[in-house]
């Protein structure tokens, strides 16, 4: 026998249905208060965060419904799922985001990544021309990319995807992305793309050998091969052709360069830094400079261009262009970017950044991070929510005072940056 139970938040939050569930159901789940009231109907307040979780399943469920998917599929692959911690503690520790760029550099291009990209793109040559003369998209970043989201396939994670974005839907930072993730993933469950026994994923939810999330799987997966089958997980030419399909379809402008490190000349104003995109030609009307080594400036000069310095003004300064952008739409971490690139141009023995990074500067903690951001909100700058992430405004925050406070304007923070302040 069914009983018709309102859950009281979804009350609350105007829901028109009423969830069901079978009593049997309801008793496992030892809710902590049920309050009866005529006609058989019960509101049930949730008390601990696994209740909440329990009812967030329900309510899901019910709009998954609502959208079109069936009841049959939505309750199987949704009723089971568990609360990933792991997915979270992962979420607030990524390397693109904690980890200072020169070491996250190190071990993006290590011996080993670089030994076996060379491999790679000798042993898939043919597919790869195939690849390129399809979508104009580099072999060499593609390869890298391979490397780096999965070791060329050989890690591919071992998280269960349908945990991991519930748990973001359900709580935490993400849950939007977690939501619309879900639901991609339904719907390659549905339409036969991905099958129950292909369930493995990263932390965050992304499959296969290029690490897709579900989204970009149901947007941009080939089946380059013609088997009838999308098989990102085993299948390179799938994989491969798919991560050029995304880069191509984001953009990507063949044979324009994605970095080129420059210099800049005595008194540089920095504050022109990550924020202004101006053509290669301004860029050297206002100090910047060639680098040795690096790409004929000139012949770029009508290109646009964003100057970033990542570690501020002690550090490389670096012209980053369209295709730039483009490969952070993949992952949007300028590390991750810079990764991807000096990986691809160490394949043909180039060299991306020759500058010294300021190794010696202290790495910042989480909580160095999030006090920074606190503070500079307290004393009135505009950066967002404040998550330990020292993103694009909140580097814009820093230039701002850093202005303020007679300091070059290079968006950096280090540990005497910090100290300072601080206080």
């Amino acid at each position: 026998m069914l009983t018709r139970v309102i859950y009281f938040f979804i009350f609350l939050c105007g829901a028109t249905g009423l969830a069901q569930a079978d009593n049997n159901e309801l008793n496992k789940n030892n809710y902590s208060q049920k309050i009866s009231t005529s006609n058989n109907l019960q509101i049930v307040v949730p008390k601990n965060r696994e209740e909440k979780f329990q009812i967030w399943k329900l309510k899901f469920i019910q709009k998954a419904i609502e959208m079109g998917f069936s009841k049959g599929l939505t309750e199987t692959f949704i009723l089971p799922a568990v609360i990933e911690e792991k997915a979270l503690e992962r979420d607030k520790q990524q390397p693109e985001f904690n980890t200072p760029i020169w070491s996250y550099l190190d071990r993006a291009g290590n011996p080993n990544r670089l030994k076996n990209g060379i491999e790679k793109l000798r042993e898939n040559e043919i597919l790869l021309n195939k690849i390129e003369d399809k979508y104009k998209v580099s072999r060499h970043v593609l390869v890298a990319i391979w490397g780096l989201e999965s070791a060329f396939g050989e890690i591919m994670g071992n998280y269960n995807p349908v945990n991991s974005l519930s748990t973001f839907a359900f709580e935490g930072r993400r849950s939007k992305f977690g939501e619309q993730q879900l639901l991609a993933l339904l719907s390659l469950l549905r339409d036969g793309y991905v099958q129950e026994n292909q369930l493995m994923s990263s932390w965050a939810g992304a499959m296969g050998m290029m690490q897709f999330i579900p989204t970009t799987f149901r947007d941009y997966a080939i089946d380059f091969d013609n088997d009838g089958n999308k098989d990102l997980w085993n299948n390179k030419s799938d994989a491969l052709s798919s991560a050029a399909h995304y880069l191509s379809r984001h953009g990507w402008q063949w044979e324009e360069p994605v970095v080129i490190e420059v210099n800049t000349k005595q008194g540089f104003d920095f504050s022109v830094a990550e924020n202004s995109q101006k053509t290669v030609n301004e860029w050297l009307g206002l100090g910047v400079t060639q680098a040795k080594g690096q790409d004929n400036l000139e012949i770029h000069k009508n290109l646009k261009a964003k100057l970033i310095v990542p570690s501020g003004h002690r550090g490389p300064k670096i012209l980053v262009f369209k295709n730039f952008d483009v490969i952070k739409k993949y992952n949007n971490s300028t590390s991750y970017a810079l990764g991807v690139i000096s990986l691809a141009n160490s394949f043909n023995k180039k060299a991306t950044i020759t500058a010294e990074w300021p190794r010696s500067d202290k790495p910042l903690s989480l909580a160095d991070r999030t006090s920074a951001q606190k503070k500079l909100k307290e004393l009135g700058y505009k950066l967002g929510e404040v998550d330990g992430v020292i993103g694009p405004n909140s580097r814009r925050a820093i230039q701002q005072w850093q202005k303020d406070v007679n300091m070059p304007e290079d968006g950096y923070l280090e540990k005497n940056i910090l100290d300072i302040l601080l206080k």
